[in-house]
C-alpha cells in the first residue's frame, strides 16, 4: 500500500488573470488531502469526503473508454471555446466520468494497464471551493499511481501529469493550482512558452504576515470551469482592462510582501476583490463579507475561481477578525502558509 498527500492552496492574488498570461502569487496551506493506494484487479474508488461507505467500481476497459470520450470532449471544447458538454459529462452520475477519466489518464500517461484501489481522506472541507482540492487530488493521483507501480517520478513530471488531469474538470486551467500543490511553499507563477514560469519566493519573502484567516461561504459553489467560461464570454476590451490591472497589482503585491508594507498589501487585496466583482465571479454573500471586513480595517477576497466557496481574509489583529467572522455566522479557519508540497507518507510492502 502507498499513501500520498498534498496540500491545499490559496491565491494571494492573480485569480482569472493568470489564465490570460498575467502572473499570480500562490501559497500552500496547512490542510492536506490524502490518498491510500493498493493493487486491485479493477478500478475501485472510495471518497470519504462525500460518503465513506460508497464504493464505485469499474472495469479497466470502462475507465479507458471513458477517458477517450473525455479527451474527445475536451478537444471539442478547446476548438469551440465552450467546455459545457465536457462539464456535463464529467459531473454526471456522482462525477463518475471525472473519477474514471482522471485515473485513466494517469494510467495512460504512465503506460500502465492495471487496476488500482484508492481511498481518499481530506482535511480540506468538502464544500471549500477555491483552495485547490482538485489540484491536490490530481498531484496525489499522479504521484501515488506511479509509486504503486514502482515508477519514480520527478516533481516536474508529477506536475505535468496533474495539469492534464486539471483540464478535465476546469477546461483551460492556468496550471498554477497544481503547481502550488505539487511543489509547495510560496510561489510566483506565470504561464509561458515553452514552459511556465515557476519561481519560489521564500528567499525574497522570508516572513509572511500573520493574521490570514479562511472562511467557507454558505452559498452553492459554481464550478471553476463554468466561471472561467463566464469570464471568457465577457467583452474582450472590458475583460482585458481588468485582467491587466490584476496583473499589475500582482507585481505590487510581491513588492509589498518583500518590504513588509502590509498597509499596501491590504489595499491590493481589497482592490483585487473589486476587480473580481467586475469580472462577474463574486456573489452577494462574498460582497457582504468583504464589505464587513473592510469596515473593521481588514482585507478580504474570494479564493480561486469564485462563485462561492472559500474567502481569504486578513487583519493585523487576527482576534478582531475572528470575532467579526464569528459574529457574521461563519467559522474562522486559522491557516499556516507555505507548507510542503506533495509527498509520499507511507509505503507498506505486502509479504
Amino acid at each position: 500500500m502507498i499513501t500520498v498527500s498534498a496540500p491545499a492552496k490559496v491565491h494571494l492574488i492573480g485569480e482569472h488573470a493568470v489564465g490570460y498570461n498575467e502572473p499570480a502569487i500562490l501559497a500552500t496551506i496547512g490542510m492536506r488531502l490524502t490518498i491510500e493506494f493498493s493493487k486491485c484487479d479493477k478500478i475501485r474508488y472510495v471518497d470519504t469526503r462525500w460518503d465513506a461507505s460508497a464504493i464505485q467500481e469499474w472495469s479497466i476497459d470502462d475507465v479507458f473508454e471513458t477517458t477517450e470520450r473525455v479527451k474527445e470532449l475536451w478537444k471539442f471544447g478547446s476548438e469551440n471555446k465552450d467546455f459545457t458538454p465536457l462539464f456535463n459529462m464529467v459531473k454526471a452520475d456522482r462525477y463518475a466520468g471525472y473519477r474514471k477519466s482522471v485515473i485513466g489518464l494517469v494510467l495512460e500517461k504512465l503506460g500502465i494497464r492495471e487496476g488500482v484501489s484508492l481511498r481518499i481522506t481530506s482535511e480540506i472541507p468538502s464544500t471549500a471551493g477555491g483552495i485547490g482540492s482538485s489540484s491536490a487530488l490530481s498531484v496525489c493521483l499522479a504521484a501515488g499511481i506511479a509509486e504503486l507501480n514502482d515508477r519514480r517520478l520527478s516533481k516536474d513530471k508529477i506536475n505535468e501529469i496533474a495539469f492534464e488531469l486539471e483540464k478535465i474538470i476546469h477546461g483551460t486551467p492556468s496550471g498554477g493550482d497544481n503547481t502550488a500543490c505539487c511543489y509547495g511553499g510560496l510561489i510566483w507563477f506565470k504561464k509561458g512558452q515553452p514552459r511556465n514560469v515557476v519561481m519560489p519566493l521564500h528567499d525574497e519573502i522570508e516572513d509572511m504576515p500573520r493574521g490570514f484567516i479562511l472562511l467557507n461561504t454558505k452559498g452553492q459553489k459554481t464550478s471553476t470551469g463554468e466561471l472561467v467560461q463566464r469570464v471568457r464570454n465577457l467583452d474582450e476590451t472590458y475583460r482585458s482592462l481588468r485582467v491587466k490591472e490584476i496583473g499589475n497589482l500582482t507585481y505590487e503585491m510581491k513588492a509589498a510582501l518583500k518590504s513588509k508594507n502590509y498597509t499596501r498589501m491590504r489595499e491590493i487585496i481589497n482592490r483585487d476583490q473589486q476587480l473580481l466583482v467586475e469580472l462577474g465571479v463574486s456573489t452577494h454573500e462574498i460582497d457582504d463579507i468583504a464589505s464587513a471586513v473592510r469596515k473593521i480595517g481588514g482585507a478580504a477576497k474570494l479564493c480561486g475561481a469564485g462563485g462561492g466557496g472559500v474567502m481569504l481574509c486578513w487583519h493585523e489583529n487576527s482576534d478582531i477578525l475572528s470575532e467579526k467572522i464569528s459574529e457574521m455566522g461563519y467559522v474562522p479557519l486559522q491557516i499556516e502558509l507555505g507548507v510542503e508540497g506533495v509527498r509520499v507518507e507511507e509505503t507498506v510492502t505486502s509479504l
